[in-house]
């Protein structure tokens, strides 16, 4: 029994990955059940089991007759305990990653950012505005607003790849301490509806992110938008005095 769940579990897997590979979207057509067999390297039984997980999962969907089809796409696990990029976050899960950059200029921050920063509100700060693609996918929205001290012409910001710590760390030379992550639920709106290709009030996971120097002093407030049909955020928490 628990050879034959190993064996299902692997089929999954498979199935899976040929759609991230493939970067297969929502309602693309997956091929015959026989030709799908012996892509695989698998029964067409063990497969029809893998597809009666996923189909409850509501990762396919079975038209008798018809076909099967993708019902989402495969998601990006991305841990917020680790400093991974962006692009190898995209690349991991199987889907070519795509940065386009909307705006690089300075510009008057909102309140919060103002706040952050301790600047006046007409106050002026290094602003990029860019999205994430995985496959032809928008999956993550970016709002980055720098330090005072941090300007455009600092690096070759073409080069960034949406690891923030890294790149101001080796790129910039600053000796970095903390970073602060606040996460919630929003119902989208506006530009990152807009960006993301989805409609008003989809529900959204989004992340305010402020990283410190050494010194306590922000450099970085980051607002990112995720489209959470695409990307999936991992925590874990070490449990201490057990």
């Amino acid at each position: 029994m628990v050879v034959a769940n190993t064996r299902l579990n692997q089929v999954i897997a498979l199935i899976r990955n040929y759609i991230a590979q493939r970067r297969l979207e929502r309602g693309d057509r997956l091929p015959s059940e026989a030709a799908m067999a012996r892509e695989l390297g698998v029964s067409r039984n063990t497969l029809r089991e893998a597809y009666i997980t996923l189909e409850s999962e509501g990762f396919i969907l079975r038209r008798h007759g018809i076909g099967t089809f993708v019902a989402q796409p495969a998601r990006i696990k991305d841990s917020l305990n680790a400093f991974a990029s962006f692009r190898q976050i995209i690349k991991a899960a199987g889907y070519t990653p795509r940065f386009q950059t909307l705006a690089a200029a300075d510009i008057t921050p909102p309140p919060e950012v103002c706040e952050t920063f301790s600047i006046p509100s007409t106050g002026v700060l290094f602003y990029l505005e860019r999205v994430v693609f995985a496959g032809r996918q928008p999956a993550i929205y970016l709002n980055d607003y720098f330090a005072p001290t941090i300007r455009q012409t600092d690096a070759d910001w073409n080069e960034f790849d949406g690891n923030l710590v890294q790149f101001l760390h080796t790129v910039l030379g600053l000796p970095l301490h903390q970073m602060h992550t606040r996460i919630r639920a929003v119902a989208l709106a506006g530009e990152a509806a807009r960006i993301l290709r989805l409609p008003e009030n989809t529900p959204a996971m989004h992340v305010r992110s402020i990283i410190y120097t050494v010194t306590h002093q922000p450099v970085t407030h980051s607002k990112i938008w995720f489209n959470s049909n695409i990307v999936e955020l991992d925590a874990v928490r070490t449990v201490r005095g057990v």
